[in-house]
Protein backbone atom coordinates (compact mmCIF):
# COMPACT_ATOMS: atom_id res chain seq x y z
CA UNK A 1 0.00 0.00 0.00
CA UNK A 2 1.43 3.37 -1.06
CA UNK A 3 0.56 6.57 0.74
CA UNK A 4 -0.22 8.11 -2.64
CA UNK A 5 -3.05 5.58 -3.15
CA UNK A 6 -4.81 6.63 0.06
CA UNK A 7 -7.25 9.54 -0.42
CA UNK A 8 -7.33 12.40 2.06
CA UNK A 9 -5.37 12.56 5.35
CA UNK A 10 -2.74 14.81 3.77
CA UNK A 11 -1.14 16.13 6.97
CA UNK A 12 -1.18 12.74 8.70
CA UNK A 13 0.44 11.04 5.71
CA UNK A 14 3.20 13.67 5.65
CA UNK A 15 3.80 13.14 9.36
CA UNK A 16 4.04 9.35 9.00
CA UNK A 17 6.38 9.63 6.01
CA UNK A 18 8.67 11.96 7.95
CA UNK A 19 8.66 9.58 10.93
CA UNK A 20 9.63 6.67 8.69
CA UNK A 21 12.35 8.54 6.81
CA UNK A 22 14.11 9.82 9.93
CA UNK A 23 13.76 6.51 11.78
CA UNK A 24 11.47 7.78 14.54
CA UNK A 25 8.68 5.23 14.29
CA UNK A 26 7.99 3.88 17.74
CA UNK A 27 8.04 0.20 18.58
CA UNK A 28 4.26 0.27 19.20
CA UNK A 29 1.84 2.57 17.36
CA UNK A 30 -1.87 2.79 18.04
CA UNK A 31 -3.78 3.93 14.96
CA UNK A 32 -7.27 4.87 16.07
CA UNK A 33 -10.34 6.41 14.51
CA UNK A 34 -13.90 5.73 13.48
CA UNK A 35 -14.84 2.60 11.55
CA UNK A 36 -13.63 2.66 7.97
CA UNK A 37 -11.63 5.92 8.15
CA UNK A 38 -8.41 4.31 6.94
CA UNK A 39 -6.43 2.82 9.81
CA UNK A 40 -5.55 -0.39 7.96
CA UNK A 41 -4.32 1.26 4.74
CA UNK A 42 -2.30 3.85 6.67
CA UNK A 43 -0.61 1.17 8.79
CA UNK A 44 0.17 -0.90 5.69
CA UNK A 45 1.53 2.17 3.89
CA UNK A 46 3.80 3.00 6.83
CA UNK A 47 5.16 -0.56 6.87
CA UNK A 48 5.90 -0.38 3.14
CA UNK A 49 7.48 3.06 3.49
CA UNK A 50 9.82 1.71 6.18
CA UNK A 51 10.63 -1.52 4.32
CA UNK A 52 11.39 -0.03 0.86
CA UNK A 53 15.13 0.46 0.27
CA UNK A 54 14.89 2.09 -3.16
CA UNK A 55 12.81 5.15 -2.34
CA UNK A 56 12.15 7.79 -4.97
CA UNK A 57 12.07 11.35 -3.60
CA UNK A 58 11.84 9.90 -0.09
CA UNK A 59 8.73 7.86 -0.94
CA UNK A 60 8.38 4.08 -1.28
CA UNK A 61 8.99 3.27 -4.95
CA UNK A 62 6.12 0.79 -5.35
CA UNK A 63 8.00 -1.36 -7.91
CA UNK A 64 10.93 -3.00 -6.13
CA UNK A 65 10.66 -6.63 -4.93
CA UNK A 66 10.04 -5.48 -1.36
CA UNK A 67 7.21 -3.17 -2.39
CA UNK A 68 5.69 -5.85 -4.61
CA UNK A 69 5.64 -8.32 -1.73
CA UNK A 70 4.21 -5.72 0.63
CA UNK A 71 1.46 -4.77 -1.80
CA UNK A 72 0.51 -8.42 -2.29
CA UNK A 73 0.71 -9.07 1.48
CA UNK A 74 3.38 -11.70 0.83
CA UNK A 75 6.32 -10.09 2.63
CA UNK A 76 7.75 -12.59 5.16
CA UNK A 77 8.23 -9.87 7.79
CA UNK A 78 4.63 -8.62 7.66
CA UNK A 79 2.37 -10.46 10.11
CA UNK A 80 -1.28 -10.09 11.07
CA UNK A 81 -3.49 -10.80 14.07
CA UNK A 82 -7.22 -10.15 13.62
CA UNK A 83 -10.46 -11.19 15.35
CA UNK A 84 -11.55 -14.69 14.33
CA UNK A 85 -13.88 -17.42 15.51
CA UNK A 86 -14.50 -21.05 14.65
CA UNK A 87 -15.84 -21.50 11.14
CA UNK A 88 -16.48 -25.19 11.81
CA UNK A 89 -17.00 -26.87 15.20
CA UNK A 90 -14.05 -29.14 14.41
CA UNK A 91 -11.61 -26.23 14.06
CA UNK A 92 -8.85 -26.12 16.70
CA UNK A 93 -8.27 -22.99 18.75
CA UNK A 94 -9.01 -20.28 16.16
CA UNK A 95 -6.10 -17.98 15.35
CA UNK A 96 -5.45 -15.77 12.34
CA UNK A 97 -3.02 -18.19 10.69
CA UNK A 98 -5.84 -20.70 10.16
CA UNK A 99 -7.78 -18.15 8.12
CA UNK A 100 -4.93 -16.19 6.55
CA UNK A 101 -6.05 -16.95 3.01
CA UNK A 102 -9.50 -15.46 3.65
CA UNK A 103 -7.99 -12.49 5.48
CA UNK A 104 -5.57 -11.58 2.72
CA UNK A 105 -8.24 -11.95 0.03
CA UNK A 106 -10.62 -9.72 1.97
CA UNK A 107 -7.94 -7.13 2.74
CA UNK A 108 -6.69 -6.95 -0.84
CA UNK A 109 -10.25 -6.58 -2.09
CA UNK A 110 -11.05 -3.79 0.37
CA UNK A 111 -8.49 -2.37 2.83
CA UNK A 112 -11.28 -0.18 4.25
CA UNK A 113 -13.49 -3.14 5.17
CA UNK A 114 -15.70 -2.93 8.21
CA UNK A 115 -15.61 -5.47 11.01
CA UNK A 116 -18.95 -6.95 9.98
CA UNK A 117 -17.70 -7.37 6.39
CA UNK A 118 -14.74 -9.40 7.64
CA UNK A 119 -17.03 -11.70 9.62
CA UNK A 120 -19.19 -12.15 6.52
CA UNK A 121 -16.13 -13.02 4.44
CA UNK A 122 -15.05 -15.51 7.08
CA UNK A 123 -18.53 -17.00 7.37
CA UNK A 124 -19.08 -16.14 11.04
CA UNK A 125 -21.45 -13.18 10.63
CA UNK A 126 -23.74 -14.60 13.34
CA UNK A 127 -20.87 -14.61 15.83
CA UNK A 128 -18.26 -12.13 17.01
CA UNK A 129 -14.55 -12.52 16.50
CA UNK A 130 -11.96 -12.30 19.23
CA UNK A 131 -8.21 -12.30 19.73
CA UNK A 132 -7.44 -15.06 22.18
CA UNK A 133 -4.48 -15.98 24.33
CA UNK A 134 -3.59 -18.60 21.69
CA UNK A 135 -3.28 -15.74 19.19
CA UNK A 136 -1.10 -13.81 21.63
CA UNK A 137 1.19 -16.82 22.04
CA UNK A 138 1.40 -17.11 18.23
CA UNK A 139 2.38 -13.43 18.03
CA UNK A 140 5.20 -13.94 20.54
CA UNK A 141 6.56 -16.85 18.49
CA UNK A 142 6.55 -14.81 15.28
CA UNK A 143 8.39 -11.83 16.71
CA UNK A 144 11.00 -14.07 18.33
CA UNK A 145 12.56 -14.62 14.88
CA UNK A 146 14.87 -12.08 13.29
CA UNK A 147 13.58 -10.30 10.18
CA UNK A 148 13.93 -12.51 7.11
CA UNK A 149 14.56 -9.98 4.37
CA UNK A 150 14.93 -6.56 5.94
CA UNK A 151 15.65 -4.69 9.13
CA UNK A 152 12.13 -4.72 10.58
CA UNK A 153 9.38 -7.11 11.57
CA UNK A 154 5.85 -5.70 11.42
CA UNK A 155 3.05 -7.10 13.54
CA UNK A 156 -0.27 -5.53 12.56
CA UNK A 157 -3.09 -6.17 15.03
CA UNK A 158 -6.49 -5.13 13.69
CA UNK A 159 -9.15 -4.35 16.30
CA UNK A 160 -6.99 -5.02 19.37
CA UNK A 161 -10.03 -4.18 21.51
CA UNK A 162 -11.20 -7.70 20.64
CA UNK A 163 -8.37 -9.12 22.78
CA UNK A 164 -9.49 -10.76 25.97
CA UNK A 165 -7.71 -9.80 29.19
CA UNK A 166 -5.52 -12.90 29.19
CA UNK A 167 -4.31 -12.19 25.65
CA UNK A 168 -3.65 -8.53 26.43
CA UNK A 169 -1.64 -9.39 29.53
CA UNK A 170 0.37 -11.95 27.55
CA UNK A 171 1.46 -9.21 25.11
CA UNK A 172 2.24 -6.49 27.64
CA UNK A 173 5.95 -7.16 28.01
CA UNK A 174 6.45 -7.57 24.25
CA UNK A 175 4.69 -4.26 23.61
CA UNK A 176 6.93 -2.52 26.13
CA UNK A 177 10.21 -4.17 25.14
CA UNK A 178 9.84 -5.93 21.77
CA UNK A 179 12.79 -7.65 20.08
CA UNK A 180 15.06 -5.31 18.13
CA UNK A 181 13.51 -4.20 14.84
CA UNK A 182 9.96 -5.24 15.79
CA UNK A 183 7.13 -2.76 15.29
CA UNK A 184 3.60 -3.32 16.56
CA UNK A 185 0.91 -1.47 14.61
CA UNK A 186 -2.42 -1.67 16.45
CA UNK A 187 -5.42 -0.45 14.43
CA UNK A 188 -8.36 0.28 16.71
CA UNK A 189 -11.87 1.68 16.37
CA UNK A 190 -12.57 1.75 20.10
CA UNK A 191 -9.30 2.48 21.94
CA UNK A 192 -11.25 3.22 25.12
CA UNK A 193 -11.97 -0.52 25.32
CA UNK A 194 -8.27 -1.39 25.46
CA UNK A 195 -6.59 -1.99 28.78
CA UNK A 196 -4.91 1.20 30.04
CA UNK A 197 -1.66 -0.76 30.25
CA UNK A 198 -1.89 -1.47 26.50
CA UNK A 199 -2.66 2.14 25.58
CA UNK A 200 0.15 3.49 27.73
CA UNK A 201 2.71 1.44 25.82
CA UNK A 202 1.69 2.82 22.42
CA UNK A 203 2.38 5.99 20.48
CA UNK A 204 -0.98 7.44 19.45
CA UNK A 205 -1.85 8.10 15.81
CA UNK A 206 -5.28 9.75 15.65
CA UNK A 207 -7.10 9.29 12.32
CA UNK A 208 -9.82 11.84 11.78
CA UNK A 209 -12.69 11.30 9.36
CA UNK A 210 -12.00 12.59 5.87
CA UNK A 211 -13.33 15.99 4.98
CA UNK A 212 -16.60 15.89 3.05
CA UNK A 213 -14.83 17.51 0.08
CA UNK A 214 -11.98 14.97 0.01
CA UNK A 215 -14.27 11.99 0.44
CA UNK A 216 -16.73 13.22 -2.20
CA UNK A 217 -13.88 13.76 -4.66
CA UNK A 218 -12.52 10.26 -3.99
CA UNK A 219 -15.95 8.66 -4.39
CA UNK A 220 -16.58 10.56 -7.62
CA UNK A 221 -13.28 9.33 -9.05
CA UNK A 222 -13.36 5.77 -7.71
CA UNK A 223 -17.03 4.92 -8.16
CA UNK A 224 -17.71 7.07 -11.23
CA UNK A 225 -20.80 8.64 -9.68
CA UNK A 226 -22.18 12.17 -9.98
CA UNK A 227 -20.55 14.78 -7.70
CA UNK A 228 -23.87 15.59 -5.99
CA UNK A 229 -24.48 11.89 -5.26
CA UNK A 230 -20.92 11.54 -3.96
CA UNK A 231 -21.37 14.53 -1.64
CA UNK A 232 -24.57 13.11 -0.15
CA UNK A 233 -22.90 9.72 0.32
CA UNK A 234 -19.89 11.39 1.95
CA UNK A 235 -22.15 13.23 4.40
CA UNK A 236 -24.22 10.14 5.20
CA UNK A 237 -20.99 8.20 5.81
CA UNK A 238 -19.65 10.94 8.12
CA UNK A 239 -16.26 11.03 6.43
CA UNK A 240 -15.70 7.24 6.52
CA UNK A 241 -14.50 5.87 3.19
CA UNK A 242 -15.21 2.33 4.36
CA UNK A 243 -18.83 3.11 5.29
CA UNK A 244 -19.33 4.88 1.96
CA UNK A 245 -18.03 1.87 0.02
CA UNK A 246 -20.19 -0.46 2.10
CA UNK A 247 -23.30 1.63 1.46
CA UNK A 248 -22.80 1.63 -2.31
CA UNK A 249 -22.64 -2.14 -2.48
CA UNK A 250 -25.50 -2.86 -0.12
CA UNK A 251 -28.54 -1.21 -1.71
CA UNK A 252 -30.81 -4.24 -1.22
CA UNK A 253 -29.63 -4.78 2.34
CA UNK A 254 -29.94 -1.06 3.03
CA UNK A 255 -33.59 -1.17 1.99
CA UNK A 256 -34.18 -4.12 4.31
CA UNK A 257 -32.40 -2.36 7.18
CA UNK A 258 -34.44 0.79 6.60
CA UNK A 259 -37.71 -1.14 6.51
CA UNK A 260 -36.86 -2.91 9.78
CA UNK A 261 -35.81 0.34 11.49
CA UNK A 262 -38.93 2.12 10.27
CA UNK A 263 -41.09 -0.47 12.02
CA UNK A 264 -39.64 0.52 15.40
CA UNK A 265 -40.28 4.23 14.86
CA UNK A 266 -43.73 3.60 13.41
CA UNK A 267 -44.66 1.36 16.35
CA UNK A 268 -43.45 3.94 18.86
CA UNK A 269 -45.28 6.83 17.19
CA UNK A 270 -48.54 4.90 16.90
CA UNK A 271 -48.20 3.45 20.43
CA UNK A 272 -48.61 -0.06 18.99
CA UNK A 273 -47.14 -2.20 21.77
CA UNK A 274 -47.93 -5.48 19.99
CA UNK A 275 -45.95 -4.34 16.91
CA UNK A 276 -43.04 -3.23 19.11
CA UNK A 277 -42.88 -6.59 20.90
CA UNK A 278 -42.96 -8.39 17.53
CA UNK A 279 -40.11 -6.17 16.36
CA UNK A 280 -38.10 -6.95 19.50
CA UNK A 281 -38.57 -10.71 19.06
CA UNK A 282 -37.30 -10.54 15.48
CA UNK A 283 -34.28 -8.40 16.45
CA UNK A 284 -33.44 -10.83 19.26
CA UNK A 285 -33.15 -13.59 16.67
CA UNK A 286 -30.39 -11.83 14.74
CA UNK A 287 -26.75 -12.76 15.12
CA UNK A 288 -24.76 -10.62 17.54
CA UNK A 289 -22.99 -8.59 14.86
CA UNK A 290 -26.21 -7.95 12.95
CA UNK A 291 -27.80 -6.79 16.21
CA UNK A 292 -25.01 -4.24 16.62
CA UNK A 293 -25.40 -3.06 13.03
CA UNK A 294 -29.15 -2.71 13.56
CA UNK A 295 -28.72 -0.52 16.65
CA UNK A 296 -26.07 1.61 14.94
CA UNK A 297 -28.42 2.08 12.00
CA UNK A 298 -31.17 3.17 14.39
CA UNK A 299 -28.85 5.69 16.03
CA UNK A 300 -27.96 7.18 12.64
CA UNK A 301 -31.62 7.38 11.67
CA UNK A 302 -32.53 8.96 15.02
CA UNK A 303 -29.94 11.65 14.40
CA UNK A 304 -31.52 12.56 11.06
CA UNK A 305 -35.02 12.69 12.59
CA UNK A 306 -33.76 14.92 15.39
CA UNK A 307 -32.11 17.33 12.97
CA UNK A 308 -35.40 17.52 11.07
CA UNK A 309 -37.25 18.05 14.36
CA UNK A 310 -34.96 21.01 15.10
CA UNK A 311 -35.65 22.42 11.61
CA UNK A 312 -31.93 22.09 10.85
CA UNK A 313 -32.72 21.02 7.30
CA UNK A 314 -29.21 21.65 5.99
CA UNK A 315 -27.89 19.06 8.46
CA UNK A 316 -30.27 16.30 7.34
CA UNK A 317 -28.40 13.89 5.08
CA UNK A 318 -30.89 11.43 3.61
CA UNK A 319 -31.99 10.65 0.06
CA UNK A 320 -35.02 12.59 -1.13
CA UNK A 321 -37.15 9.41 -1.14
CA UNK A 322 -36.75 9.08 2.64
CA UNK A 323 -37.31 12.72 3.58
CA UNK A 324 -41.13 12.59 3.75
CA UNK A 325 -41.29 9.82 6.32
CA UNK A 326 -38.57 11.50 8.40
CA UNK A 327 -40.54 14.75 8.42
CA UNK A 328 -43.62 12.90 9.68
CA UNK A 329 -41.66 11.35 12.56
CA UNK A 330 -39.94 14.64 13.34
CA UNK A 331 -43.30 16.34 13.68
CA UNK A 332 -44.89 13.48 15.64
CA UNK A 333 -42.32 12.83 18.36
CA UNK A 334 -41.97 15.25 21.31
CA UNK A 335 -38.59 16.86 21.95
CA UNK A 336 -38.15 14.69 25.05
CA UNK A 337 -38.24 11.54 22.91
CA UNK A 338 -34.85 12.02 21.29
CA UNK A 339 -32.47 12.00 24.29
CA UNK A 340 -34.41 9.13 25.85
CA UNK A 341 -34.31 7.09 22.63
CA UNK A 342 -30.61 7.81 22.14
CA UNK A 343 -29.84 6.69 25.70
CA UNK A 344 -31.83 3.49 25.19
CA UNK A 345 -30.00 2.70 21.96
CA UNK A 346 -26.59 3.32 23.50
CA UNK A 347 -27.52 1.12 26.46
CA UNK A 348 -28.53 -1.61 24.01
CA UNK A 349 -25.16 -1.41 22.28
CA UNK A 350 -23.40 -1.77 25.61
CA UNK A 351 -25.61 -4.72 26.60
CA UNK A 352 -24.91 -6.47 23.28
CA UNK A 353 -21.17 -6.05 23.86
CA UNK A 354 -21.61 -7.54 27.34
CA UNK A 355 -23.45 -10.49 25.77
CA UNK A 356 -26.61 -10.08 27.84
CA UNK A 357 -29.77 -12.02 27.05
CA UNK A 358 -30.97 -11.03 23.59
CA UNK A 359 -34.69 -10.83 24.24
CA UNK A 360 -34.25 -8.73 27.35
CA UNK A 361 -32.09 -6.23 25.42
CA UNK A 362 -34.63 -5.69 22.66
CA UNK A 363 -37.76 -5.92 24.81
CA UNK A 364 -36.23 -3.19 26.96
CA UNK A 365 -35.39 -1.10 23.88
CA UNK A 366 -38.90 -1.44 22.46
CA UNK A 367 -40.47 -0.46 25.79
CA UNK A 368 -38.20 2.57 26.12
CA UNK A 369 -39.32 3.73 22.68
CA UNK A 370 -42.98 3.10 23.62
CA UNK A 371 -42.89 5.17 26.82
CA UNK A 372 -40.57 7.87 25.44
CA UNK A 373 -42.93 8.67 22.57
Amino acid sequence: MLFSSIPGHTLLKERLIDMANVGRVGHALLFWGEEGVGGLPLALALAQQMACKTKEQELACGVCPTCNKMQKLLHPDLHFAVPVNRVKPSDPHPITDLYMKQWKEALLANPYMLEYQWYEALGIDKKSGNISVHEAESILKKISFKPFSGDCTFMLIWLPERMNVQAANTLLKALEEPPAGTHFFLVSEHPEQLLPTIRSRCQNVRINPMSIEDLAAALTADLLILPQDAELLARISAGSYGKALYATGQSDRQEEANAFAYRLFDGALSKDLRALIQWAEEAAGFGRELQKQTVLHLLALLREIYMEHLKAHRLVYVPEAESLVLKAWAAGFPSSFFPLAAAALNDSLSDIERNLQNKMIFYSLALHFFFAS
